[in-house]
Order: C-alpha cells, then structure tokens, then sequence
C-alpha cells in the first residue's frame, strides 16, 4: 500500500517564492521565454496547490465523472485566482473555458479521463506525465493556463499514490520548462500520438521521478 501523504504547502511557497526571486535568469536560459512571474501568479499556483491538498485530504477525485468541476476549479484558480468579486470580472472567460472543457469536439476532458483510465495501472510518474502532456499539446484543455494547472494535476497524482508533488524549483526549472515546450508545439495528430508524444511523455515521468523530493509531503497522522 502506498504511503499516505498530505502536501507540505510551507515548502512548496518557499520552492516557488525562489523561483520567482531567480526568474530573470531563468528564463533568459530557456529554449523560448515566458511570462513574467509576478505575485499574482505566485499567489494562485499557491492557492492551487492549497486546493489539491484539500482534495487529497476529503477523498476527492478530479478524474472522477462526478468530480470533474473540480479539475476546471484549478484552471480557475491559477487564471482567476480565488477572489469572488475577482471571479466576476472573469466571469466570460469562465464560461467559454467551462463550455471548452466539457464541449470541445478535438480535445476535452471526456479524451483526457479516456487516456486515464487506459493508462490506470501504470506507475505514478507516468500517469502524471500523460496528463500533463495530454493537457498542454495541441489542441490544448484549456484557453490558458495548461501548464500551471498541469502541474496541480500531476501533484494530485502524484500525492494520491505516494509520491511527492512535482514543484518548480530553480534547479529543475530549464528540465521542466524545454519539454513542456516541445509539448506544446506538439499536436495530438496520428503522428503525435504515435510517435512524438509518447517519447515525451516517457522522458517527462523520468525526469518526474529523478526529480522527486520528499521535503515536499508529510505524512499523514490518522491513516
């Protein structure tokens, strides 16, 4: 039986709060440059992963065709953050990316729990890559935010089969970051699917496990 976990959040904000102090530098070394990592982007990855504990924690499961609002909630939160008066300002931009989620005909969450379930009894690490790849190659889950709640996804994962969660630090930010574009300039056409994403996803849940770091969970107390 796997280790029961809860996320160590002190530890995840000290990782990321690092990166953020770092950025300039990494983001100069990376294959294409990416936004600038402002507070607000801190402060909703932090409350995405807040979130993910707390599914852990009551059992609840974002894969679930019951639960499914729950995986939208985190693009959500890393987009909009968790403000209600905030939340109204994106209310439009909620509503096409809910419609987008459930509707789109190419890619949507119906294809993402298909490869889940056909892909349940490998290990940990693969399964959070597939997600993460399935979720931010083209056509990508969302209208934005792929990566940020890739990431959340693959702590779910990670966590729920104890494991620790993947965080972004400045030691694996490059290793991170040049997949996940290589990812994204991917499509999930037969090519992809057959011969380009699956190598992804392969070397993605390598780098995952080498790059595993306890400090990152603690055990629970009541198992």
């Amino acid at each position: 039986m796997a280790k029961s976990y809860k996320m160590n959040l002190e530890e995840i904000e000290t990782s990321l709060k690092q990166v953020q102090k770092n950025w300039e530098k990494i983001n100069a070394s990376l294959m294409m440059r990416r936004e600038v990592l402002d507070d607000t982007i801190i402060e909703n990855m932090l409350a995405g992963y807040t979130y993910v504990d707390r599914l852990l924690r009551k059992g609840i499961n974002p894969l679930n065709r019951y639960e499914l609002n729950h995986y939208l909630e985190m693009n959500h939160i890393v987009l909009c953050g968790t403000n209600p008066e905030r939340r109204k300002d994106f209310a439009e931009h909620i509503k096409y990316t809910t419609d987008r989620f459930y509707k789109a005909e190419k890619f949507s969450i119906s294809h993402m729990r298909k490869w889940a379930e056909k892909h349940k009894k490998n290990t940990a690490w693969v399964q959070a890559a597939g997600i993460y790849i399935m979720g931010v190659s083209q056509p990508q889950l969302f209208f934005e935010g792929n990566h940020r709640t890739g990431c959340l996804m693959m702590g779910y994962i990670l966590v729920k089969n104890g494991k620790p969660p993947f965080v972004l630090t400045v030691d694996n930010a490059k290793a991170y970051f040049d997949p996940s574009t290589v990812a994204k300039q991917t499509s999930k056409d037969v090519y992809g699917k057959l011969y380009k994403l699956p190598k992804i996803k392969r070397n993605f849940a390598e780098f995952l496990k080498a790059n595993a770091n306890t400090e990152l969970v603690r055990k629970k107390k009541n198992i």
